[in-house]
This record gives structure tokens, sequence and C-alpha cells, in this order.
């Protein structure tokens, strides 16, 4: 009778260890890394260095981030709501990646703007090939 109470404690150890180490996976798996603007642009730091905005340009930039971080949160708060599938909720993604660097592009001038494309460029994943 001791060597099953035992045995089952052991088991029950094993399996919970199990389920939290799963979780913490899964969770770091799915968070953006925290050096990132919204929808995984370049951080507002990695701007400022690399495009070196004027101070114009740096609000107005803050300001399309601080709006661009907003409407991320709340396609992916409306999608989760909606039961919205994966590949819609990147596509909606995508979308708004795109209208932030647009905005921010129209802000900047020609050279700046060619920075923070390549900027952009750079900050992206490479994409696997099939």
């Amino acid at each position: 009778m001791e060597r099953k109470r035992l045995v089952l404690g052991l088991l029950s150890l094993v399996m919970a260890v199990g389920f939290v180490s799963g979780a913490v996976a899964q969770d770091k798996k799915g968070a953006p890394p925290a050096n990132t603007g919204p929808y995984g642009l370049p951080s507002l730091d990695a701007v400022k260095d690399k495009v070196k905005p004027t101070e114009d340009e740096l609000k107005k930039i803050e300001e399309i981030y601080a709006q661009g971080t907003k409407n991320e949160t709340e396609t992916k708060g409306r999608a989760k709501e909606n039961g919205t599938d994966g590949k819609t909720l990147a596509g909606y993604l995508s979308q708004g990646k795109i209208e932030v660097i647009n905005k921010v592009k129209e802000v900047l001038d020609k050279d700046k703007s060619k920075l923070y494309d390549d900027l952009v460029r750079a900050s992206q994943p490479d994409k696997k090939k099939k």
C-alpha cells in the first residue's frame, strides 16, 4: 500500500511538471519580442538610432506607433471574440502593418524613408523557402 502511494505521488508530480513546462513554453512562443513596435515593426528606439528623425518627425512617429499598437490590440481582441481563424487574423495584421509603415514614411523625407524601409526589412524574419 505504501508503495502504491509513492508511485502515484511521483506520477502526479511528473505529470504536473509536464503540464507546467508545456504551458510556459507555449507562453514564450506566442509572446512577441519586447523590443518591437506595433505589428512587429522596429522599436521606436531603433528608429531613433538608425533613421535619426527630427523632433517633429519623432513626435508624429510616436503618435503613429501608439495608434498602431492600439489598433493591433483591438484587432487581436476582436479576432478572439469572433473566433477568427489564424490566416484571416494574419491578413488583418498585415494590413495594419502596411498602414503603419506607409504613415511613418509619409512623415519622413525620401532619404530617411529609405533608411526606415531598410530597418523594417532587417527586423523581419527571413521567409522559409519551399
